[in-house]
This record gives structure tokens, sequence and C-alpha cells, in this order.
């Protein structure tokens, strides 16, 4: 026998087409009592047309070995189950049972021709077996082949009259043929079944409207009001409908009999907007929408709803629409402050209208994480503007509330680090990027992990700890094997150890070929090149840090140019016999001064040579 690939290990016996157009009718379906149920058992008439021809033998031969396919497909032995199937169908070629099963596994291995002859012969040979004409329509839709899959519903739907599920399929298949008379004619069975239900009748509404029958359309939805007298929601739908189609007069007929129900309903009050904005009546539609907007009794998502509506109408305007705007958010704010959907249609009008206005924004949005501190758009938002805006404090506070509310969010430790650091509080520095990458999972960016472990390194670094210094720089490289930053740094600190040059070397030039731009990194590859006598090349790169020709002001007062750096360039002019240049970058290195000058500069300088000395 043929074989299925080891890899086809799926819970098949779970396997089983849905038919995913909506339903229209309500979740639950009744089933008739008489419903023919599933044939897949051992025991046959030997007078079935499927099983004609066999003797007794095979068909107990044929039942013991599809008896033990279904139990290894129970198991999840589906390659086992695979074979014993097809063994079945060499003992009978026309048993429905083992066609369908057969036909399950071949649709998941993509054999559809193979899949699709053997269920439509399983449905030939047991036409009345739902749950093969089920698959079969299954699998018609999945392939959007809509004309197959109606024929098979409708069948469908004839041996099962009482299933509202299928009606409610074959109503929406009906729909997307364009076939709307009979989708309506199919919502009435529904309705036999299950009764009047609002979905039901708007749907029918719109399919009358469609075939232009209007008074069939609005007599379903007085079918729906008279079925339930006391909810106005439907009421409602009618007099929408009827002001949709301009007859205004009976539409303000139907809303003032509900008025006199529930003179309170909000939903009213909409519809009210929308007939006062048809008519023109300008001071009366404002008059409501000022009702519902700034009324206690209005629901929040209604309250943003006709806000949002407001603003984008009144920004249309020249700068008095603004001041309304504006005025409007304020009174609202004044009554609702607490509401988090009113704030984020604040910033959101802030951030379309007023992009410059970024202190109103991230007041907002303080407003936002303390109503919601889940909220990480606003977390994240906040964090980049008190970094960008160097307000450290309040920095480490909002990452200090982020890593309680999102632990698992690298970068709420990652800036919490950074703030701390700025504030020169690095033993809390120190701990945060430490407890950043005890959070980090396999689905952590690598690149953030890396940063982590990097500024890590420099920490451990700054207070003394090399070995584990180096241990964390090493981690930073398996995460990111090009952090340019942690290349340079670990390759500097090597160069001042004197120690495994020929990797410092490699590394600062990775660092170099990432940001070729980078003084500092082109003063730490000269630097070692210097270290290793190198004394041309480490002057080649050292002219691209410090040009000899550079006023002594530009030098001094460029970032990237600190004293250090100056003080190398000194040293690497010195051997290479530019004693002139050599003398003046040690003075400007002590004019820039810093940390990280050698103990002998000024001896340097006095005696106007190069000593070596400790860095």
């Amino acid at each position: 026998m043929q074989r299925i690939p080891v890899f086809f290990i799926l819970s098949f016996f779970t396997f089983h087409f849905v038919l995913f157009l909506t339903s229209c009718s309500s979740s639950s379906h009744t089933v008739a009592n008489d419903e023919p149920a599933p044939r897949a058992s051992a025991y046959r008439m030997l007078s079935d047309e499927a099983y004609a021809g066999l003797s007794e033998a095979d068909h107990l031969r044929l039942d013991y070995f599809y008896q033990e396919a279904c139990k290894q497909k129970l198991m999840g032995n589906h390659v086992a189950a695979f074979d014993l199937y097809r063994h079945c169908l060499a003992i009978c070629p026309t048993a429905p049972e083992v066609l369908y099963d057969l036909a399950l596994y071949q649709i998941s291995l993509r054999e559809d021709s193979l899949a699709l002859q053997n269920l439509t012969t399983a449905v030939a040979l047991d036409p009345e077996n739902t749950h093969y004409k089920e698959s079969l329509a299954g699998y018609y839709l999945e392939r959007n082949r809509q004309v197959e899959a109606l024929t098979e519903l409708e069948d469908l739907a004839q041996l099962s009259p009482r299933r509202s599920d299928v009606l409610g399929h074959l109503t929406q298949l009906y729909i997307a043929l364009n076939r709307p008379a009979d989708a309506i004619r199919t919502l009435d069975r529904i309705e036999v079944l299950e009764g009047k239900m609002a979905n039901v009748s708007y749907q029918k509404f719109a399919l009358y409207m469609q075939l232009r029958q209007e008074k069939k359309a609005f007599g379903e939805l007085e079918a729906l009001c008279r079925e339930y007298p006391h909810e106005m929601t439907y009421r409602l739908a009618i007099g929408n409908q009827l002001l949709q189609a301009n007859r205004i007069t009976e539409a303000q007929k139907v809303y003032d009999q509900v008025r006199k129900v529930e003179p309170d309903n909000a939903s009213l009050k909409l519809s009210m907007l929308e007939l006062y904005r048809k008519t023109g009546q300008d001071s009366l539609f404002a008059a409501v929408r000022d009702s519902l907007m700034y009324g206690a009794k209005t629901e929040s998502e209604m309250r943003v709803a006709l806000l949002r509506d407001y603003v984008t109408e009144r920004m249309q305007e020249d700068s008095t629409g603004r001041q309304a705007v504006e005025s409007t958010f304020a009174r609202i704010d004044s009554l609702y402050p607490k509401d988090l959907q009113l704030l984020q249609l604040r910033a959101a009008y802030l951030a379309t209208y007023d992009k410059s206005n970024d202190s109103a924004f991230v007041a907002v949005m303080d407003r936002v994480i303390d109503l919601e501190p889940e909220n990480t758009q606003a977390l994240f938002y906040l964090i980049q503007y008190y970094g960008q805006h160097k307000d450290f404090p309040r920095l480490e506070s909002l990452c200090r509330r982020g890593v309680l509310t999102h632990p698992e969010e690298l970068i709420c430790h990652y800036y919490l680090g950074l703030a701390c650091y700025q504030q020169d509080k690095k033993a809390e520095a120190l701990q945060a990027f430490s407890e950043g990458i005890v959070q980090k999972t396999p689905e952590s960016r690598p690149a953030m992990v890396a940063d982590l472990y990097s500024i890590v390194g420099d920490l451990l670094h700054e207070m003394g700890r090399k070995e584990e210094s180096y241990a964390a720089y090493d981690s930073c490289l398996v995460y990111q094997d090009d952090n340019a930053s942690c290349l340079n740094n670990y390759a500097y600190f090597l160069s001042l150890e004197e120690s495994h040059l020929d990797r410092a070397e490699e590394m600062s030039y990775r660092a170099i070929r990432l940001e070729p731009d980078n003084r500092t990194f082109l003063d730490t590859y000269a630097w070692i090149l210097f270290m290793k006598g190198r004394y041309g090349e480490a002057q080649a790169y050292m002219d691209r840090v410090c040009p000899p020709d550079s006023a002594d002001s530009v030098l001094v007062a460029d970032p990237q140019i600190g004293g250090v750096v100056l003080e190398h360039a000194g040293d690497i002019a010195w051997m290479n016999d530019l004693t002139d240049q050599a003398l003046r970058f040690w003075q400007l290195a002590e004019q820039a001064g810093g940390d990280g000058l050698s103990a002998v500069l000024s001896k340097k300088i006095k005696l106007k040579k190069y000593v070596k000395g400790e860095d």
C-alpha cells in the first residue's frame, strides 16, 4: 500500500467542514427527530446497493478493518488509519463511509480531485446522509463554487427541514447569488421555526427594498413591532427608514409615537438630529445635539460619536471653528474628566489639527495613562517624549510604572535605566538594565536585548567589574553581532589593557564599517593601530577625527572630540614625527579636560615629547 508521509500527524478526528457563511438565525437550531443518522458502523443489510456482491466473509473483513481505522484515527495514528481506510476500499470500492473518511484525509493532503470524487460518490451512494452532504457543501463553499454548494444546501434543507442554521447559510448563499426572492422564502422558513426576530425582519426589509416592494418591506417592520409592541427600537427603525426614504411627515409621526412612550430615549434624539439636519432646522439640531453631548444620561460611545462629528464639521470653518471646538472640549472635559474615550478623542484631535501643541498632547496622554495604566500606546508615546526632551525625573517615574504594568516590555526597563544613569544613579541604572535582561523571551527583539547587554557591559566596566563587563559584551554580540557601540567599547577597553589586540582591531574595524563617520569609533581604531605600532595607518585614521588644519576652537567644541581623543591625536602625531602638531593636540587635550586623560599629559607638554604612561 502507498503510505502517507510520516509528518502527516494531525488530530484528524476533529476535522469537519464548517459552513462559514454567517447564519441569520439564532445560534441554536432544532433537528427533526426522524433525521437519518450517519452510517458508519459494522451493521448493515447485505441487500444495500453499496455492498452488493460482497460475501458475508468480506462484510466481516470490511467491518473489522473499518472499525480499526476509526480507532487509529481517534488515537491520532493517522498514517495507520489512512492505510486501513485504503485497505477497506480495496475490499469494497463503494463503501460510502470509507469514501467519506478517505476524502477528509485527501483534502488535508491537497489531493482535491480525489477528495471531491470520493465525497460526491459517498453522497450519491448514501444521499440521505446529512453529514456527507454538509461536508460536500462546505468543500464547494471553501473553493467559492457557490452554484454547486447551493445544490447541496438545498438538498440538505429538504433532508433537515428543522435545521435553521442550514436555512441561514442557504439564505446568505441566495443573497450572494442575487436571488432575493428565494432568500425571502428561506427567511420565512426560519421564522416558522424560530419566531419573529429583528435580524431576520431587517434582512427581509432590505431584500424587499431591493425588489422595489416598499409596501412589503415596511410591512415586515410593522409585523416586528406588533410582535414586540413595547420595544421602541423597532418602532424607531421604521421611522428611520421612512426618513431615509424622504418621507418626512410619516417619519415625524413615528418619532412622536416613540416620544410619548420614551421621551428620554437617546436613540430617538439621534433620529431627531437627522430629521432636523434634513429639514434645515439648525437651531433645533444644535439644541438636541448639545443636550446629548453634555447630558449625563448619554452613553460615552454616543457622546464621543457626536463630538467627533462636531469637530469634523467645525474644523472645516475658519478660526472661529477651532475656537468653538476648543471651548466644547473644555466644557465636556470639565463635566466628564475621567471619560477615557473622550480623552482619546481629544488626543486624536490634537494629533490631527494641532500637531505643534506637544505640551497639550502630553498632558492628555498623562491623564490617559493615569486612567488606563495598561495603555501601551500612551505609555510608549510618553516614554519617547520625555526621553527626547531629556526630562529624566519624569521619564524615570513613568518607566517605573511601566515595568510594573508591562514587565515584558523591555523598552520600559531600557529607558528606566537610561533615566537613572542620566541622574547619576548608576547602581539603579544597572539594576534596571539587568532586570530587563531577565525579562527577555524568545519573542523579544534581539536588537533590544543586545542593547541591554551592551549598556550593562559599559556600566560594569565603569564600576571596575571588568570580567563581568566582557561577559555582558559577549552576550550582546550573541544577540546582535553588528552592535556597533558594543564592538567599539569592547575593543577600546581591551586596547587599554594592551591585551587581545588582534581581536580588538577586528571588532573596532567592524564598528567603523557600520558607522564610518563616527569620530569616536575612528579614534578607537586609530588608537588600537597605535598600540600595535602601526603609526602611519593610525595617523591616516586620526586625521579623519582631528584634521591637522582645523581651528583649535572647533576641535575643543566638537562633542565627539574630548580630551582623551585629542591626547591620542598628539601621541600618534609624535610617533609620526609631527612634533609641533603633537604638542598642539596635547595642549588642546589639557584645555578640554575630562575623564580618561593620562597621568603624564602635563609631562608630555612640559618636555615637549611623548612619554609612555598609563591611560
